[in-house]
């Protein structure tokens, strides 16, 4: 009976050790977590700011090409 009550006492032992490494392991994927939260929200800002250069380059572009077609019709059309 005594080592039936040691053995019970040791498996207890184990599992307060095993709850205590998950619970360990749970508070450090939290804190992953929150760190992935924080840079994938850093990386949706720079995708915008970055979309935002691109789309103003872009119609900068098209006016530079209008202006240009344009000095190319008058040049044909007076020259």
């Amino acid at each position: 009976m005594e080592s039936t009550t040691h053995e019970l006492a040791q498996i207890f032992r184990q599992l307060g050790s095993m709850v205590s490494q998950q619970g360990e392991l749970a508070i450090r994927i939290d804190e992953n977590m929150d760190v992935t939260l924080v840079n994938v929200e850093a990386a949706q800002g720079q995708l915008l700011k970055h979309l935002n250069n691109i789309s103003s380059n872009g119609w900068m572009m098209s006016k530079i090409f209008i202006v240009l077609i344009i000095f190319l019709l008058i040049f044909v059309l007076f020259a």
